[in-house]
């Protein structure tokens, strides 16, 4: 996940790379058309806001390194139906069982190349009946362990070339988004998985020029929503995609939130020149997202000298509701009502901060 409160290190992570992606859904020839359906667009008066004028801090949970089995970095995380907490911890390799109170259950996986073992975890996340998908980004694979931790089956995820992020469906399947196949295979960047590992849907479009520069997605995002219907987007680009739970287009949400910049001109994919250096150092780029109290909520902010995070608020719809200034760190995940940030990160001890929506006018 990019952490866009660091922005001179995530400029540094980009400079190697040429980053052109732009979601045409007529480039497209897979077996997935898309509708072409805009959502609405943003209103021009859309309220900006203080963040903790808006939302209620509730009792940090506190990871010290000194516990056994320490959480040492929270890349992403999932609240189980149950009320767990799952922690991809990738500084360590491993998940974190934690309850509800902070406290560490049990670690599950470890880094290493054997069952139920990561060479680069990406994420994980509780299915509907607490078990849990979790994604080896690095051998480009799923593992499917139950609610105690136990591995119960791993596959390889066919034609996926570079998986980032997992969203469950429901207790038999789940979306990996990440690029798909290439010029014979189709220029996807989700796909649907059952649980024996076949495939049901690939979609998403991405245009051409993806697979034409060799161009590099540093993450798709993608959020479950109620009524079945998934949220989701590229890192480097304002819109956001609403898709069916079976991968069927319903509409885009194409209109930037307020401040956001375009990570390239559209009609300068260039090389990786000075100018383009300076434009990717001060484009918008996109950190967490996730469901919260009846909207979708997206984290995002420049890469620039005088970048600023914020975050911004859609109903189900991808109506934009609220930009709110200065987030207290980086959005990791929520529970139906709870949203968590990764607050500070010390050789001591890492903070993870819940925040409920409460201060509404």
């Amino acid at each position: 996940m990019l952490d866009i409160q660091s922005p001179r290190r995530t400029v540094a992570r980009y400079l190697p790379l040429t980053v052109v992606v732009f979601l045409a859904f007529s480039c497209d020839q897979g077996q997935r058309a898309a509708s072409g359906l805009q959502c609405d667009p943003h209103p021009a008066d859309v309220a900006t806001r203080d963040f903790a004028d808006a939302f209620v801090p509730l009792q940090p949970l506190v990871f010290r390194t000194t516990d056994p089995n320490p959480v040492l970095s929270v890349r992403a995380l999932s609240v189980s139906p149950s009320g767990h907490l799952l922690v991809t911890d990738s500084r360590s390799g491993d998940l974190k069982l934690v309850d509800g109170d902070g406290r560490i259950i049990r670690a599950i996986g470890r880094a290493g190349e054997g069952p139920g073992e990561f060479t680069a975890l990406f994420d994980a996340a509780f299915l509907s009946d607490d078990r849990i998908v979790a994604l080896d980004g690095g051998r480009v694979l799923a593992t499917l362990f139950d609610s105690e931790g136990e591995v119960l089956t791993t596959f390889q995820l066919r034609e996926q070339l570079d998986p980032r992020v997992v969203v469950p469906i429901d207790d038999s399947a789940f979306l990996i988004g990440g690029l798909v196949g290439g010029l014979e295979g189709g220029n996807h960047l989700a796909r649907i998985y059952s649980l024996d590992g076949s495939v049901s849907e690939s979609f998403l479009p991405a245009d051409q020029l993806l697979f034409d520069t060799g161009a590099i997605v540093d993450r798709v995002w993608g959020v479950a929503l109620p009524g079945g219907s998934v949220a989701l987007g590229l890192a480097i680009t304002p819109a956001v995609h609403l898709f069916s739970e079976s991968g069927a287009h319903i509409c885009t949400q194409a209109s930037e939130p307020p401040q956001w910049a375009q990570l390239l001109p559209r009609d300068e994919p260039a090389a990786m020149d000075a100018a383009t250096r300076a434009w990717i150092q001060q484009a918008t780029l996109s950190g967490g997202a996730a469901y919260a109290g009846g909207s979708l909520y997206r984290q995002y902010g420049s890469s620039g000298e005088d970048g600023v995070s914020l975050l911004a608020e859609y109903d189900d719809r991808l109506n934009l509701q609220n930009i709110y200034t200065s987030p207290p760190g980086r959005l990791v995940g929520a529970d139906a009502d709870t949203l968590f940030f990764l607050g500070e990160e010390t050789v001591a001890e890492t903070r993870l901060l819940r925040y409920q929506p409460g201060r509404r006018p």
